[in-house]
């Protein structure tokens, strides 16, 4: 038995989504899927291979196959010459989730391991892909975040040494942080829904779920925790090295001061004496 978009019931459809270190083009999918349709959501690709079959590309360097075996994603990964391709499983950054088109459930249902509806179409698959992307490139923002906490503990460490040549190195770190911010805003969309959900209660209803089983907005909270914590850092840091630079030229115009007194005195006191 099959439903009107012609899936088969309690078919399991898998969705996985993958950090990949390049941004795919329109070029490059219809190059590799010759008779593709595509379509546009937040910025991000969504191919139509068949009309169960799937591939969503994000400007944020995470794609998300929809209905391909491991062995389909590995040689497509091969095919873009990411090393890792073999191994993707374990050396990038990815995400999973199972949907079961089922008859039953009339609204869409999700839990930690499954999704469950008796629908699916492009619309689903292009939210569940969105959803599973923003939660990889999310996750690849955390492990950035991760490394530059690391750098600003050595900072911190080594603070009392800082001089004011290093003032150009705290400024480049403070852009990035300000550019992964930027970016996180700009690229993922986690502070806007999609606009296909409007007027659609059961796709918003879906949307919602799986944001929620992703913990996508706590996620978000923490990273926008860390992003000031590391500007404040970064601030602190930045105004210790101002305040040594501040003292240091201070101690410069007193030296100058002693020794135009001791100039003064020589040639006025002391020089009339001998």
């Amino acid at each position: 038995m099959k439903n009107n978009q012609g899936v088969t019931m309690q078919e399991k459809i898998l969705f996985v989504s993958v950090e990949i270190p390049i941004i795919i083009n329109q070029q490059d999918l219809e190059k590799e899927f010759p008779g593709l349709i595509l379509t546009k959501i937040e910025n991000s690709l969504v191919g139509e291979i068949t009309n169960d079959k799937f591939i969503f590309t994000t400007s944020f360097g995470v794609i998300t196959f929809c209905n391909f075996n491991h062995d389909e994603i590995k040689s497509f990964l091969h095919r873009l010459k990411i090393k890792e391709a073999n191994h993707y499983e374990t050396a990038l950054i990815n995400q999973d989730y199972p949907m079961i088109v089922d008859s039953e459930f009339e609204k869409p249902f999700i839990d930690s391991q499954v999704i469950k509806y008796n629908q699916f179409n492009k619309s689903i698959a292009s939210i569940i892909s969105l959803v599973l992307s923003q939660s990889v490139g999310l996750e690849i923002r955390e492990k950035s975040l991760e490394k530059k906490l690391q750098e600003s503990k050595k900072l911190y460490d080594k603070i009392e040494h800082i001089k004011a040549k290093d003032r150009e190195n705290l400024m480049n770190f403070a852009s990035s942080i300000a550019k992964e911010r930027f970016e996180i805003l700009s690229q993922l969309y986690l502070l806007d829904k999609p606009d296909i959900l409007w007027d659609d209660f059961q796709l918003e209803s879906l949307y919602n779920q799986l944001a929620l089983q992703l913990e996508l907005k706590p996620r978000f909270e923490v990273v926008e925790y860390k992003i000031s914590f590391l500007k404040e850092s970064v601030e602190f840091i930045t105004d210790r090295v101002n305040q040594k630079s501040s003292e240091f030229l201070e101690w410069i115009i007193i030296w100058l001061i002693v020794i135009e007194i001791l100039f003064s005195t020589y040639e006025y006191i002391i020089k009339p004496l001998l």
